[in-house]
């Protein structure tokens, strides 16, 4: 029941009692009075007690309104964690406390990844109750005093006075960011979400409340820049950074929007015969003024500003027109990938997007293999499932990106229709060396060969690479020891000297 309701309630059962006392007292009284002028005593008495009695209660419904007042001033509805308008207030007094003891003070805020895409699959509830079960977890992992906000949406601040540093802090966020993975979903029960952590200090990096905030928001917006579950320490040169990206989103905007971006093309091949199996679709951007802009750089960009669909249909439509005018889809290569996104499959148009960007293959849809990661699968998991039943049935594949770095590998493979699993190039690159990636990798394969799926290896970049990987019965690789991303005409001419090399031999 809420207060509002329980504070109503009292007050209509007070009311209904009063009308009966009133009514009825002065018989009630009379079995008491002896004679007329006790009975006058009585009801003198009876008034007197009504109105101290309404007294004291009107105090306490007029307290309980100013508390409930003052705090939702304080704190945050849903959470009941401060609100930021508090918690700056709070910081700003315990900041002067440090400046006057001579103590430090670290600041930390967090923020959700894939907060979004769990509302937008889930419902608004959901998100809610998972805020909650975030906002629980903060209030009882601290055993020191500290503060703790909602400052707004799916970010959340806490300042540790007193905190050693880093010996304290370090491990205490790391740990915080382990736990908010292992927030269950009931109604996603394979999903996990992250979250992205920035830090700042005082005196060391602001010398006041505004300055504190604004570094450890800087200081996250870095973390988010270079993906999910990322952690990173306020920096002067972030802010220069921050310039930047939001300079570099601007052009981004710019470039979508004029069609100034373009595509490479990198080859997959046979390891038994070295033929071509594949092309895999990368997005290019060769900015006017800072020349190429890293995937890495301008990909997560797009990701965090709703950009990346708008970079989807343009990788699709024109490297499928451009492969079919060059006669080299369907005949010198079988298959084609595309990288996707959680955003990809976020609304109801995104089956609509895949078809229209599909459209204009000449023949069985079966060359086009769509590549997504573990992580942004189980992120929107029920829009991927149906966006995929209507492009399996005419016939597109689907590859799981980055195998074996995720957190629900074998889940996802229950719940998806994979037809191809791409090992990650960090278990390959030493693989000759490492044991452990090595086991990981034949594990992998031999659970590939158990499932019927295909496998290819990234980032084969050494022959004592590749021969491993043959060896351990992987069929496909993909690489810089065999090809670097290329352009169309490049491409044309690797496919050419192929042929060539394969007609005189």
């Amino acid at each position: 029941m809420s207060p509002n309701r329980a504070a109503g309630l009292i007050a209509a059962a007070y009311l209904i009692l009063g009308l009966v006392w009133i009514r009825y007292s002065d018989q009630f009284l009379l079995a008491f009075a002896t004679d007329s002028n006790l009975l006058t005593e009585l009801q003198t008495f009876k008034g007197w007690a009504y109105v101290i009695v309404t007294a004291v209660m009107l105090f306490f419904l007029a307290k309980y309104a100013l508390d409930r007042e003052r705090n939702l001033s304080e704190r945050d509805p849903l959470t009941r964690l401060l609100n930021r308008h508090m918690f700056n207030r709070e910081l700003h007094s315990e900041l002067e406390f440090c400046a006057e003891h001579e103590q430090n003070l670290t600041l930390v805020v967090l923020n959700i990844d894939g907060f979004k895409q769990l509302n937008s699959n889930a419902g608004t509830e959901v998100g809610d109750r998972f805020l909650q079960s975030v906002a629980n977890l903060l209030r009882d992992h601290f055993q020191q005093r500290v503060l703790i906000s909602r400052f707004a949406g799916d970010e959340f601040a806490i300042a540790i006075p007193a905190a050693r540093w880093p010996e304290q802090v370090l491990p205490q966020a790391q740990h915080l960011q382990q736990l908010i993975r292992t927030i269950t979903i009931p109604e996603l029960p394979d999903s996990a979400l992250s979250a992205c952590f920035g830090i700042a200090r005082y005196p060391h990096d602001a010398a006041n409340s505004e300055e504190l905030i604004e570094a450890a928001l800087m200081a996250q917006d870095e973390a988010k820049s270079l993906g999910s579950n990322r952690l990173r320490v306020y920096k002067s040169e972030y802010g220069e950074n921050a310039s930047k990206r939001t300079k570099l989103l601007f052009d981004l905007k710019a470039a979508i929007a004029n069609k100034k971006l373009s595509v490479a093309y990198q080859p997959q091949f046979r390891l038994n015969n070295h033929e071509i199996s594949g092309v895999e679709v990368l997005a290019r951007w060769h900015h006017p003024e800072e020349g190429m802009i890293p995937p890495d750089v301008f990909i997560p960009l797009a990701e965090q500003h709703g950009l990346i669909c708008d970079i989807t249909d343009f990788v699709m439509q024109t490297a499928i027109k451009e492969l079919i005018e060059s006669d080299l889809l369907y005949k010198y290569i079988p298959r084609v990938s595309f990288n996707v996104s959680a955003a990809d499959f976020n609304n109801s148009q995104s089956s609509e997007r895949f078809l229209h960007n599909l459209a204009e293959l000449p023949g069985h849809w079966s060359v086009v293999e769509l590549e997504l990661t573990e992580t942004s699968a189980l992120l929107n998991l029920e829009g991927v499932k149906n966006v995929l039943s209507v492009l399996t049935q005419r016939g597109v594949q689907v590859s799981l990106d980055d195998f074996g770095t995720g957190y629900s590998s074998l889940s996802t493979l229950r719940l998806l229709p994979i037809q191809e699993l791409k090992i990650d190039q960090s278990f390959v690159r030493d693989i000759v060396k490492n044991a452990q990636d090595a086991r990981l990798v034949k594990t992998i394969l031999a659970m590939a060969q158990a499932l019927h799926l295909r496998v290819v290896a990234e980032g084969v970049e050494s022959q004592q690479q590749a021969s491993y990987l043959e060896r351990a019965g992987c069929e496909e690789v993909q690489g810089y020891l065999y090809a670097r991303p290329m352009s169309l005409s490049a491409l044309q001419s690797f496919v050419n000297n192929i042929n060539s090399a394969k007609a005189q031999s």
